[in-house]
This record gives structure tokens, C-alpha cells and sequence, in this order.
């Protein structure tokens, strides 16, 4: 039986466990970090936690413009929580309408012919009605008409 304190090693696999005050966190942040753009002399953006009211709960990183977008997206898939952008001025706007986990978009109507589902089967609307022609073919017995004209 061991006795003292346990020793572990460090392991690459990624650490799960719950976020101090993530029950409180409502959406995930992008704004443009002034400090880091200036240190850096080119732009640097930070992807923040805010909590249900806006305010920053914790900043999650900083990263250069190339990048940040596509991490802001996949940790805002990952998480669930809606993406927002802090503008310059301070205004929190939400990129999109969300609920829960779910990103609303533009409905899409699947089907074109819905309301002539059962008139005519597709094929059959796809060909095309017969013309008469422009001077059209009369066939008459003149016997007939002679005999009948003559009663």
C-alpha cells in the first residue's frame, strides 16, 4: 500500500473538467486587443468568455488575424455558446440568431413543385403539349356528300 502523495506525468491528452463560473457564460467574444496590436505592430485579436450580461469573465487568448476567426467559429461550435464581436466603441453585436447549441438561417424551401405534387407526374410535365398544324388536313367522301345533298 502506497502511502504520500501521488506523482503524475503529464500527458498530451487535452485536460476536461468544468470552468469556474461556466454555468454563468453566455456567449463567446471577438474583439480587437489594442495592447497586443501595438506591442506586435500589426493587429492582434482576443476570443474572450463573456457572461449573460457582457461582461468578460475570461480571456481566452490572443491571436493574429489570419487565425482568430477560425478558432473564434470552432470554440464557439464546440462550446455552443453564440459568437458576438465587441466593436471599437464598445458594442457587443451578435453574429447570428441562435438557440442553444442550434444556428438559426435562412429557411430553405427543398422542394420547387410542391403544389403540383398531384396534378401530373414529373415526367410528364416535362414534355410538351401537340400543335396542330398551321393549314390542317381535312378529309371528306364526296360520295357521301353528293348523296346526302341530293334527299
Amino acid at each position: 500500500m502506497h502511502r504520500g502523495p501521488v506523482q503524475a506525468e503529464p500527458t498530451a491528452l487535452p485536460l476536461v473538467a468544468p470552468m469556474p463560473g461556466g454555468s454563468a457564460a453566455g456567449s463567446l467574444a471577438l474583439c480587437l486587443d489594442g495592447e497586443a496590436s501595438d506591442a506586435a505592430g500589426e493587429d492582434r485579436f482576443a476570443v474572450m468568455v463573456l457572461d449573460r450580461s457582457g461582461d468578460p469573465l475570461m480571456r481566452l487568448g490572443i491571436w493574429g488575424d489570419d487565425e482568430v476567426v477560425a478558432v473564434w467559429r470552432r470554440l464557439g461550435a464546440e462550446s455552443g455558446l453564440p459568437l458576438v464581436v465587441i466593436q471599437e466603441d464598445g458594442a457587443v453585436a451578435p453574429m447570428g440568431a441562435q438557440l442553444g447549441r442550434v444556428k438559426l438561417g435562412a429557411v430553405r424551401i427543398r422542394r420547387r413543385h410542391g403544389l403540383l405534387n398531384h396534378r401530373r407526374p414529373r415526367f410528364l410535365t416535362r414534355r410538351k403539349t401537340g400543335r396542330l398544324p398551321l393549314r390542317p388536313l381535312v378529309y371528306r367522301d364526296e360520295a357521301l356528300m353528293t348523296e346526302g345533298g341530293s334527299n
